[in-house]
């Protein structure tokens, strides 16, 4: 994933929510979007288990 891209998807949500997010959640929320992006690319590139991975990882989210 582009620096860019992640830059303009932190600064929506920290539009979104109106506070500044510190160095740790920053790096935090830049592994957990680089993870999705992988998981994306893996599924349009035919991945097989990638769609029990993708639920495992939102059913995780989901409890949180």
């Amino acid at each position: 994933m582009a620096q860019s891209s992640f830059d303009r998807r932190l600064a929506l949500l920290q539009r979104q929510q109106n506070s500044i997010a510190s160095a740790t959640e920053t790096a935090a929320l830049f592994a957990l979007l680089t993870y999705l992006d992988e998981l994306a690319a893996r599924k349009v590139s035919g991945d097989p288990t990638v769609q029990d991975e993708i639920i495992a990882v939102n059913n995780y989210l989901r409890s949180q």
